[in-house]
C-alpha cells in the first residue's frame, strides 16, 4: 500500500488464517505506524481504493478504519479523508528516569461489548442450531435470510413498537455498512450529524463521499439548534447517542419529520441497541416521517464486535434503492451467522441480553460517581445518559488534553470530549469514560488512576506528555 506521501507500506493478509481480514488488516496498519512508516498526518487511502489495492471487499477496509479509529490511530479531517492521528514523542525527564510504562493498557473508549455475565449456554445454542442444516449451494438472499429478516421485524416491533413487516428490514454486516448502503442511495451533499458524536459515525459520512456538518446539542446532549441548510439528511440518535446519552423530545422529533418533509430530505436514526428500550418510548421517527426515514441498527454491542450482523429498517421504496446500492459480493453475513441472530432473536435472548446489561451498567455508572464523588462540585459529572459512560466536565485548571496524555502515560486511554466533535466546532473541557466493559477490578484501577489525576492542583495543556503510542 502507497500512502499519499510515498511511503510503500507492505500489507499481506492470509485469507485462510482463522483471524478476520479487518483484524489483521488493522493490526498491520497500527504497527507500521508504531514502526514510524506511516507518519503523524500522512493521509491513507480512501476505503474504496485500499479495497481495490489489496483485493478486498470495501467493508473489510471499512470495518479496519474502524478499528484504527476507535484505538486512536487514525483521525478524519472534516471532507478529506483519514489521516495517521498526531503522535508526540516522550520529553526529557528532568532527574532520575521515570518508569517505564506498562505494555498492557486499559481501553476506556465507550461503546465496546462486555464478557461479563454472558449468556454462553444460549450463544453455543443458537450456533448449533445454526449449523443443524448444511449451507446453501447458492448465493444469499441480497436483502439477508427471509428468517432473520422476520425476527429482526418482530424485534423492532416487540421492543420499540415500530409497525414494521420483514419486507422492510435489509440484513447488514453492522451499523458502518448499514450507513454506507443508506448514504450510498443519496448520492453526495452534507449530511448533518448529531454532534457530539462518535468519531466512527462521522467517518462513515465522510468515506461515502459526503460532507459531515454538526447538529449541535448542549454540553449535557439536548438538542438546541435547527438543521443547517443544504443538508440531504441528518444523523441522529434520538433515543441516546454517545457521549450523552439524552433523549430528543418528542417535540424535537416532530420538527425532525417536519423538516424531512418539507426539504425532502431523509432522517437516518442509530439505534442504541446495547440497552432495552423505554417501556413507554417517545414517537418514533419512521412513524412521524413515514418513507422520509431509516433505522440503523446492529447487535455487536449486546453480544461481541465478532458478529458482524446488522440491520436497515426502511419504507420499500428506500429499501429497493439500498438493494440496488449492494453489490452481490457486498459483506452480508455469512448464512451461519445470520441463521446463529435469528436464532437469538426468536429465543428472546437479546431482550434478556438487554435488560441484564442495563442492570450492569447501571451498578458500574453508581461505582464510578461514588469514586469521583470526593473529588467535589469543581468536576462535574454530566447527568446518567448513554449506558457505560460518564461525560466529566473539568475546571478550568484542569486541562483535559493533558489529563488524557497523563492517564495514557499510566496505561489509561479516556477520550477527551473533544475528539468526539467535529473540527473545528466548539469543544468542551472533558473526558469521557467508557466503563461497562470493564470488570470491576480492572475499573477500580482506573478509578484510582483517574481520582489521582485530576486531584492535581494544576494540570494545563503546557503539561501534555507526549508518546508515539496512541492518541485518542
Amino acid at each position: 500500500m502507497r500512502s499519499s506521501q510515498g511511503l510503500t507500506v507492505p500489507i499481506e493478509l492470509d485469507r485462510a488464517a482463522r483471524r478476520p481480514l479487518q483484524d489483521q488488516l488493522a493490526e498491520q496498519l497500527a504497527g507500521a505506524v508504531d514502526r514510524g512508516l506511516l507518519d503523524r498526518g500522512c493521509r491513507l487511502p480512501s476505503t474504496r481504493t485500499l479495497a481495490e489495492q489489496l483485493r478486498v471487499s470495501r467493508g473489510v477496509a471499512l470495518a479496519a478504519y474502524e478499528l484504527l479509529y476507535v484505538r486512536g490511530y487514525l483521525e478524519g479531517r472534516q471532507g478529506s479523508g483519514s489521516y495517521v492521528a498526531a503522535r508526540r514523542a516522550e520529553p526529557a525527564a528532568a532527574g532520575p528516569p521515570a518508569a517505564p510504562t506498562r505494555p498492557d493498557r486499559v481501553d476506556c473508549t465507550p461503546g465496546q461489548a462486555t464478557r461479563e455475565r454472558f449468556p454462553l449456554a444460549a450463544w453455543r445454542a443458537a450456533w448449533r442450531h445454526a449449523s443443524f442444516r448444511p449451507p446453501p449451494v447458492s448465493a444469499l438472499p441480497r436483502g439477508g435470510l427471509p428468517e432473520l429478516r422476520r425476527a429482526v421485524a418482530g424485534h423492532l416491533r416487540r421492543t420499540r413498537g415500530l409497525a414494521c413487516d420483514e419486507h422492510e428490514v435489509l440484513i447488514t454486516a453492522g451499523v458502518p455498512h448499514g450507513l454506507r448502503l443508506v448514504l450510498d442511495a443519496l448520492g453526495g451533499g452534507r449530511v448533518a450529524v448529531q454532534d457530539p458524536a462518535p468519531p466512527v459515525l462521522r467517518q462513515v459520512v465522510a468515506d461515502s463521499g459526503h460532507r459531515p456538518v454538526a447538529l449541535p446539542v448542549d454540553r449535557d446532549g439536548g438538542w438546541t439548534g435547527a438543521v443547517p441548510p443544504s443538508c440531504a439528511a441528518v444523523l441522529v440518535s434520538p433515543d441516546g447517542q454517545q457521549p450523552f446519552g439524552a433523549v430528543v423530545s418528542a417535540l424535537r422529533r416532530q420538527q425532525l419529520a417536519d423538516w424531512a418533509r418539507r426539504e425532502d430530505g431523509l432522517l437516518v436514526e442509530v439505534a442504541c441497541d446495547h440497552v432495552a428500550p423505554a417501556a413507554a418510548p417517545l414517537p418514533r421517527l419512521l412513524h412521524l416521517a413515514g418513507p422520509c426515514a431509516a433505522l440503523v441498527g446492529d447487535f455487536r454491542g449486546v453480544f461481541a464486535p465478532s458478529l458482524r450482523v446488522g440491520y436497515v429498517l426502511a419504507h420499500r421504496d428506500l429499501l429497493g434503492d439500498l438493494g440496488r446500492c449492494a453489490r452481490q459480493d457486498d459483506e452480508q453475513p455469512s448464512h451461519v451467522a445470520q441463521s446463529a441472530m435469528a436464532h437469538l432473536l426468536d429465543e428472546g435472548r437479546v431482550v434478556r441480553r438487554l435488560h441484564q446489561l442495563g442492570r450492569l451498567f447501571e451498578r458500574k455508572d453508581a461505582l464510578v460517581r461514588a469514586a469521583l464523588a470526593p473529588l467535589g462540585p469543581a468536576v462535574r459529572l454530566a447527568p446518567p445518559g448513554a449506558a457505560g459512560t460518564v461525560v466529566a466536565h473539568l475546571p478550568d485548571r484542569l486541562d483535559a488534553g493533558a489529563a488524557h496524555a497523563e492517564l495514557r502515560r499510566r496505561g489509561v486511554l479516556v477520550p477527551t470530549l473533544a475528539s468526539f466533535h467535529l473540527p473545528g466546532r466548539p469543544a468542551g473541557n472533558g473526558l469521557v469514560l467508557g466503563h461497562g466493559h470493564l470488570p470491576d477490578r480492572v475499573l477500580r484501577t482506573v478509578l484510582d488512576e483517574l481520582v489521582d489525576v485530576l486531584a492535581a492542583e494544576d494540570l494545563t495543556a503546557d503539561d501534555l506528555t507526549t508518546d508515539r503510542a496512541i492518541a485518542l
